[in-house]
C-alpha cells in the first residue's frame, strides 16, 4: 500500500482547508500508519482470520507472526504498537505483555504474566482475550487437560468464536520447532498445541512443524 501511495504522491483527504479552500494532503507519517496497517491486515488473512480482536491481543499475534521470535527491537515493538493505537509503555510494559530492557523486548510466557485479574486461574473475565488464553496455558501446563477444560467451561471460553480463532491462529503464528527432545523449543508452542488438541482438534487441524534453520527473524516488513 505504501508502494501505491508513493506513486501518486500527493494524496488528498476529500477534507476542505478552510484557509485556502483547497483539499487537505494526506500527512506523510497519517499515510505510513495506513500503510501499516494494511500491512497487518493482508497478515491477517494469511494466518486464516478475519476476527478482530482486541488491540492488546492483536498486537501480540502480530509480534509472533512477524518477529518469529520472543525477542526483538523495542523500536519494532514501538512501531507496530502505534499501529494498533497503543502505547508501547503503558499498554505493553505495564500490562506485562512483553519486558524491556534496554533496545531489546521479550513477549512474556504466562508463567511470567500471573496477576490477579489478569492471568488469573480464579477471575471469571479478563481485560484482553490475550489474558483469556495465558490462563488457559498456565493451567494446562500446571494442573492437567481436566483443570482447564473445567475452566473453560465455567469462563464460557469453550464454545467462544473469538477464543477459538485465536487458538487457531497462535499456534501457526509461534514458531512450531522442536528441540532435541522432541518438545518445541518454545513453551508457548507446546502450551497451544496441547490446548488445539484437547480441546479443538476437529476444528483446528495441526500447522507443519518447521525447521529450525526456516524460522527467521522479520525485522524490517514493519
Amino acid at each position: 500500500m505504501l508502494a501505491v501511495i508513493s506513486r501518486h504522491w500527493p494524496v488528498y483527504t476529500g477534507e476542505i482547508d478552510e484557509r485556502t479552500g483547497a483539499p487537505k494532503r494526506l500527512r506523510p507519517e497519517v499515510a505510513l500508519d495506513l500503510a501499516r496497517a494494511e500491512v497487518l491486515r493482508l497478515r491477517k488473512r494469511l494466518l486464516g482470520v478475519e476476527v478482530q480482536f482486541d488491540p492488546v491481543t492483536d498486537w501480540y499475534l502480530h509480534a509472533w507472526d512477524t518477529f518469529r521470535a520472543r525477542e526483538f527491537p523495542a523500536d519494532e515493538a514501538r512501531k507496530l504498537a502505534l499501529v494498533l493505537g497503543l502505547d508501547l509503555e503503558r499498554d505493553l510494559v505495564r500490562h506485562r505483555v512483553l519486558g524491556k530492557k534496554g533496545s531489546r523486548v521479550a513477549l512474556l510466557p504466562p508463567v511470567q504474566r500471573r496477576a490477579r485479574g489478569r492471568v488469573d486461574p480464579q477471575a471469571d473475565s479478563f481485560p484482553t482475550l490475550l489474558d483469556a488464553l495465558h490462563t488457559a496455558m498456565l493451567i494446562y501446563r500446571e494442573d492437567g487437560g481436566a483443570a482447564c477444560e473445567a475452566f473453560l467451561k465455567r469462563t464460557g471460553l469453550r464454545r467462544d468464536g473469538a477464543f477459538k480463532a485465536l487458538v487457531a491462529v497462535l499456534v501457526r503464528a509461534v514458531p512450531r520447532v522442536r528441540s532435541k527432545d522432541g518438545r518445541f523449543a518454545l513453551g508457548e508452542a507446546e502450551d497451544l498445541e496441547r490446548i488445539r488438541a484437547a480441546f479443538f482438534a476437529e476444528e483446528i487441524p495441526a500447522p507443519a512443524e518447521e525447521k529450525e534453520e526456516n524460522v527467521a527473524q522479520q525485522l524490517d516488513l514493519l
